[in-house]
């Protein structure tokens, strides 16, 4: 676990907040680790599904960038004994990502930046089947996604929404929730903000 904690950036981010993605990878399935409800929400592999809005140039860039970074990770690591298989799904509408999760049976389903405005209808389908959400943003995790990496201070630091993680069927170890930044409610990451405080 301490490794977990315990990652630091080797080079430097696009934007403020913004970690590595091999950095995201390799966190995002560590913590995949720390869920033990993992095994009973997937199938035969730990499947992760990366979203992005087609059309979007800067999407179809960062997706590119992530996708490669899970499947070096994956080629490495194994999460809860289970092999890991990247996949992705060009976003267009709720439907469409119905069909494709009932097939794949994803462990996790990493969102782009892009698709921000598309939240409450894509947090509909990842909760309804049992999907880790997760990104690179703080928004995001604010408006509703389950897990963000992101950098602060030349480290990479693992955002917890828990009441998100809760509705998308995780029960999150608490080794994990002591080292990272966990979200509890409803307002509570902008208060904690506004006071400079870390949760």
């Amino acid at each position: 676990m301490a490794a977990l904690a315990a990652v630091a950036l080797a080079v430097p981010a696009a934007r403020a907040e913004d970690a590595p993605p091999r950095h995201q990878a390799l966190l995002l399935l560590r913590v995949l680790a720390y869920d033990r409800n993992l095994k009973q929400r997937v199938g035969a592999s730990a499947v992760v599904l990366v979203l992005y809005k087609a059309g979007d140039l800067g999407s179809e860039s960062r997706r590119g960038s992530i996708r490669t970074a899970f499947e070096e990770v994956a080629r490495e690591v194994v999460v809860s004994g289970l092999d890991v298989r990247v996949e992705e799904l060009a976003y267009r509408s709720a439907a469409e990502m119905e069909d494709r999760v009932e097939a794949l049976r994803p462990a996790l389903a990493y969102l782009d930046r892009a698709l921000e405005g598309s939240l409450p209808e894509i947090t509909r389908v990842t909760r309804s089947h049992r999907i880790l959400s997760a990104d690179g943003s703080r928004s995001m995790v604010d408006g509703g996604v389950a897990l963000g990496i992101v950098a602060r201070g030349g480290r990479a630091v693992v955002l917890v929404n828990l009441p998100a993680a809760r509705q998308e069927g995780a029960d999150l170890d608490a080794a994990l929730l002591s080292v990272a930044e966990v979200l509890r409610g409803e307002g509570e990451a902008s208060r904690a903000r506004e006071r400079g405080e870390r949760r």
